[in-house]
C-alpha cells in the first residue's frame, strides 16, 4: 500500500517538472527576454513654481533621453514613447545658475529593466526674473505718393515692459515696430506688434511684452518746397565787412496740412547773432517751423554760412583802356597815359579784380580829332575807389580811311 501511494506522488511530482519545464520551454522560445532601444521627451516639472522665487529658465528648450531596456518580448512589445514618462522636477529651484537636474522614468511595468539611459540628467541654466520699461520707437520704409509724405508718427502706449530672464533682457537694446507707407496718401492707423531688437538688429525671443502691440497713427500730408531765410545780427570788428549771408541747403522740402502750406513761401532760420566777427562763419542752424509744419526728411540738417573778410586798400596800376561806342569809321589812340588807382574793399575781391579790362572812355558821338574823356570803370558794388589819377585821358579820334593811306604811303 505504502509502495503505491509513493509510485503515486512521484508521478506527481514528475508532472509538476514536466509542466514547468513545458512552460519554461515555452515562455523562452515564444516570449523570450530582449531588448529594446526607446527614445523619450523629457518633461519639467515645477516650471510654475519658478515665478515664486522670481527666477526663470533661460533656455527652455526640448530636451530628450535615450533607453536600452530588457524584459520579455511580449511586454517590451507593449511600451512606446508615450507609455513610459520621462521627467525632471525642478520644484524648489531658488538660486540662479546652472544645474544638473536627474531624469527619472516613470510608467515601467514589472520585469522591465532600464539597462542604459542617456543622458542621466539634464542641464539647465537658471537666472533672475527682472523687468523693465522701453520707449517703442518706429521704423518707416517705403514712399507716400508723389507729393506727399509721412509727419511724426504717434505711438500709443508710448512705452511696453519687458520681462523675462536678466541676462536676455539686458541685450535688448530697442523696443520697435515697422511699417511700410509705399503708396500711402491718407493718414495710417494700425495696431502694431512690437518686437525686440538687440544691439545689432537682431530679433530677441523668449520676454514677455506688455502691452505685446501698440496703436500707431503716420499722418501723411502734402509737401512743398520753400527757401530758407537766415535771420542774423552779425557786426564785423573794425576793418573787416560781411560779404555774403547764405544757407545749405538753400531750399527746404517741408510737409503739412495743404491750408497751412499755402501761405508759405519761406522759412527763417532761428534768430544768430555774432558780434566783433573776424572770420568765416559755419554752424547749424534750427529752422522756425510753424506749429502742424515739419521737415519732409526729419534728418536733414541745415548749415548757416558767413562770410567775414577783411578790408584792404590796394594802389592798382592800369595798362589798358578801352574805347567803347566808337564809330565804325573812326580809329583810336591814346596819348602816353599811366593811370593810377587806389581800390578799398574785401580782400579777396580786390585781388581778384581784373583792371585791365575794367576801365575804358565813351566815345559816343564823337567825330575826328582829340579829345580829352572822362576815365570810366567797371567794378564788384564790394568796391570802393579811392583815388583814380587822371581822371581824363586825351584820345585821338582817326578816320580808318586816312589811316590805312599814311600806311600805304609809308610803304
Amino acid at each position: 500500500m505504502d509502495n503505491f501511494f509513493d509510485k503515486k506522488i512521484t508521478a506527481r511530482v514528475l508532472s509538476v517538472l514536466l509542466a514547468t519545464m513545458l512552460w519554461l520551454y515555452v515562455i523562452t522560445e515564444q516570449n523570450p527576454v530582449v531588448y529594446k532601444d526607446i527614445t523619450l521627451p523629457v518633461r519639467i516639472i515645477g516650471v510654475e513654481t519658478l515665478a515664486a522665487n522670481n527666477i526663470t529658465i533661460i533656455d527652455n528648450a526640448s530636451y530628450n533621453v535615450s533607453l536600452r531596456l530588457k524584459g520579455n518580448k511580449n511586454t517590451l512589445d507593449r511600451i512606446s514613447n508615450t507609455s513610459l514618462n520621462a521627467s525632471a522636477d525642478i520644484r524648489g529651484q531658488r538660486e540662479k545658475g546652472e544645474f544638473y537636474v536627474p531624469i527619472q522614468i516613470s510608467g515601467l511595468p514589472a520585469g522591465v529593466d532600464i539597462i542604459s539611459m542617456s543622458p542621466n540628467s539634464v542641464k539647465l541654466n537658471f537666472d533672475n526674473v527682472v523687468s523693465i520699461a522701453m520707449p517703442v520707437s518706429i521704423n518707416i520704409t517705403g514712399n507716400p505718393l508723389q507729393g506727399m509724405a509721412a509727419m511724426t508718427p504717434s505711438i500709443n502706449p508710448g512705452e511696453v515692459t519687458i520681462k523675462g530672464a536678466e541676462s536676455i533682457v539686458n541685450k535688448v537694446k530697442k523696443a520697435l515696430v515697422d511699417y511700410d507707407i509705399s503708396s500711402s496718401s491718407e493718414t495710417i492707423r494700425k495696431n502694431m506688434t512690437v518686437k525686440l531688437l538687440d544691439e545689432a538688429g537682431k530679433t530677441i525671443e523668449g520676454l514677455e511684452v506688455s502691452p505685446k502691440a501698440v496703436d500707431v497713427t503716420i499722418p501723411i500730408e502734402y509737401t512743398k518746397i520753400v527757401e530758407i531765410e537766415p535771420d542774423v545780427v552779425v557786426n564785423p570788428a573794425p576793418g573787416y565787412i560781411i560779404t555774403n549771408i547764405s544757407t545749405n541747403p538753400k531750399e527746404i522740402h517741408i510737409v503739412g496740412n495743404k491750408d497751412l502750406l499755402d501761405k508759405l513761401d519761406s522759412i527763417k532760420t532761428e534768430r544768430i547773432e555774432i558780434r566783433d566777427a573776424k572770420a568765416f562763419v559755419e554752424q547749424q542752424v534750427s529752422l522756425m517751423l510753424p506749429e502742424g509744419i515739419e521737415l519732409a526728411n526729419k534728418k536733414e540738417t541745415v548749415r548757416l554760412r558767413i562770410n567775414v573778410e577783411k578790408i584792404i586798400e590796394k594802389p592798382l596800376e592800369v595798362t589798358n583802356i578801352s574805347v567803347r561806342n566808337l564809330s565804325d569809321n573812326l580809329t583810336a589812340e591814346f596819348m602816353p597815359v599811366k593811370v593810377q588807382v587806389t581800390a578799398r574793399g574785401p580782400e579777396t575781391i580786390v585781388n581778384a579784380w581784373d583792371v585791365n579790362n575794367s576801365f575804358y572812355v565813351d566815345a559816343a558821338n564823337l567825330g575826328q580829332g582829340i579829345h580829352m574823356l572822362e576815365i570810366k570803370y567797371e567794378k564788384p558794388a564790394e568796391i570802393e575807389i579811392l583815388m583814380l589819377e587822371p581822371k581824363f585821358a586825351n584820345v585821338v579820334l582817326k578816320d580808318k580811311g586816312e589811316v590805312n593811306s599814311d600806311v600805304s604811303r609809308g610803304e
